[in-house]
């Protein structure tokens, strides 16, 4: 039995922006780009809160398929928004050039081997973050791409949750019967055969041998602020974050940070200058 090759086509420009459409209205989100040496990197220029707490954060191996992590445990309190940053050798960590020091981070998993599941970005009030211009934020070119996730019947989600997911192009998955083409749109099927519709993008370099898989989804109310931006990311190896008797690390970060002054002077700040 022969496998018929697969052509994976993606988006490779040098800055991609996820929009979200509710009702009648688009707002932009976050930004992905990459490194000459093959970094994947994403930014949050969009939210209009700027106090956030941020950690390099453990989930206890309770048994538990779920458990609430405590930011304050490790966290710092910064005043800017940060970018996330996943080099080649595993390193991650939240930095803002010029703004705050890099000092949340983490050995995770190299480029080269990770496969998965990489970041997720929540969202609550849609509100909070910048509306996109139709001009300019539209349309896909090698400088700039634009995607525009929508949500179903255009009915406005309590929340919004965008989560990565990295694949070397042969372990992408297609399913049993892959077309012979897929992309830059695409519908992946998880192992519990699970839908996700979203986007493949990759790097612009030519350096590129993996694909960043971006899908989209409706999720129940994040909490009480009217406005929240949540992510995580920079997880352990995959057979640590599965196994629920183990304690798993990753980062993450809580924007706006209920309280910010006073946890500020609680936890400390990574803020550059005071």
């Amino acid at each position: 039995m022969t496998t018929q090759p697969v052509t994976v086509n993606a988006f490779r420009s040098h800055l991609i922006v996820a929009t979200i459409c509710v009702g009648s209205a688009r707002y932009k989100v976050f930004q992905v780009f990459f490194g000459h040496d093959g970094s994947l990197f994403v930014s949050f220029p969009y939210f209009r809160h700027r106090i956030g707490i941020l950690a390099a954060a453990t989930s206890p191996g309770n048994g538990q398929n779920t458990s609430n992590v405590d930011l304050q445990v490790g966290g710092k309190i910064a005043s800017h928004d940060v970018k996330y940053s996943h080099h080649p050798d595993g390193r991650a960590h939240f930095s803002q050039t010029g703004k705050v020091r890099t000092e949340i981070k983490r050995q995770s998993t190299p480029l080269n081997t990770y496969r998965g599941h990489m970041f997720s970005v929540l969202i609550q009030g849609v509100e909070g973050f910048d509306r996109a211009n139709e001009r300019k934020d539209f349309g896909t070119s090698p400088k700039r791409t634009t995607l525009a996730f929508e949500v179903e019947n255009s009915v406005v989600p309590e929340a919004v949750k965008f989560a990565g997911f990295w694949y070397e192009l042969s372990t992408l998955p297609l399913g049993a019967n892959p077309p012979s083409m897929v992309g830059p749109q695409f519908n992946a099927i998880t192992p519990a055969g699970k839908h996700q519709n979203g986007f493949l993008v990759a790097s612009p370099y030519d350096n590129a041998r993996h694909v960043l898989f971006i899908a989209c989804e409706p999720i129940p109310r994040l909490g009480a602020e009217p406005e929240t931006l949540i992510f995580y990311g920079g997880f352990d190896p995959r057979e640590t974050m599965d196994d629920v008797t183990r304690a798993a690390g990753f980062l993450a970060f809580v924007y706006p940070a209920a309280n910010g002054d006073e946890l500020k002077a609680k936890l400390g700040t990574i803020d550059l200058s005071q």
